[in-house]
């Protein structure tokens, strides 16, 4: 079938936008992706943020600004590995990667003061009409892609970029928490006790995993160090020989 003008003019469109150096070297250049994925979450954090707290005044809700302060915190983090990455050569990357995992556990207090708020209280997420299938999709949708990315950036021996993936998976695992209260609220015939044990059992669950996370990290930087060190012997070795 013939194409009509009005396609071929798209086509042509899309093709001279996928020609351009800055999409040639996004669709190429992984670092270069990984680069633009800091900035991009970084932004969408902190319009998180404000959103939650609106919502919570709005509401008066206690459970809405639990939420902003764990994300404010999420942000910052984000900021921080930003910033780090920006000094480029001039900053330790393993160092970075050391802060950020530390940083999880302030981190988990936020998160935990709203996984027992959530419990206490029977509160969580609802959504309206289809939303929630959405939502579901977009939910495990970042989590698998967070999954993806911290093996795929680890292998670019970036330690900011791995730890920029670390808080991104952090991020998707609370996304999964507020599904399931939204799921259960929405579907489940069981009664509020049921609701109240799956969301203790979940975020007790996510809490600990974020603190395996942290602790594999700290391990993890420990190796690289050790690594780096012994690198350098030899090499020192080398030129005396």
């Amino acid at each position: 079938m013939r194409r009509t003008k009005p396609d071929s003019d798209r086509d042509g469109l899309i093709k001279r936008v996928a020609d351009t150096p800055l999409v040639r070297r996004y669709v190429t250049d992984l670092a270069f992706r990984g680069n633009v994925s800091i900035y991009q979450g970084m932004v969408v954090n902190f319009i998180y943020v404000v959103f939650r707290v609106a919502l919570g005044i709005w509401y008066t809700s206690v459970w809405f600004i639990s939420m902003a302060v764990y994300y404010l915190v999420l942000g910052v983090m984000r900021l921080y590995l930003v910033v780090s990455y920006r000094r480029g050569e001039q900053v330790d990357q393993l160092r970075c990667y050391r802060r950020t995992a530390w940083s999880l556990f302030p981190l988990n207090v936020p998160m935990g003061g709203m996984m027992v708020l959530m419990v206490l209280t029977n509160s969580g997420y609802t959504y309206p009409g289809y939303v929630i299938y959405a939502s579901a999709l977009y939910t495990f949708y970042t989590l698998i892609t967070s999954i993806i990315n911290l093996v795929k950036y680890r292998k670019l021996g970036s330690p900011i970029l791995s730890a920029a993936k670390a808080l991104n998976f952090v991020a998707a695992l609370m996304s999964i928490l507020g599904l399931q209260t939204a799921m259960i609220a929405q579907f489940s015939t069981e009664g509020e006790g049921y609701r109240m044990l799956m969301n203790a059992l979940t975020g007790g669950f996510i809490w600990a995993f974020v603190v395996l996370i942290a602790v594999y990290m700290l391990r993890h930087a420990r190796a690289l160090e050790k690594g780096e060190k012994e690198a350098g012997a030899v090499e020192q070795a080398e030129e005396q020989v």
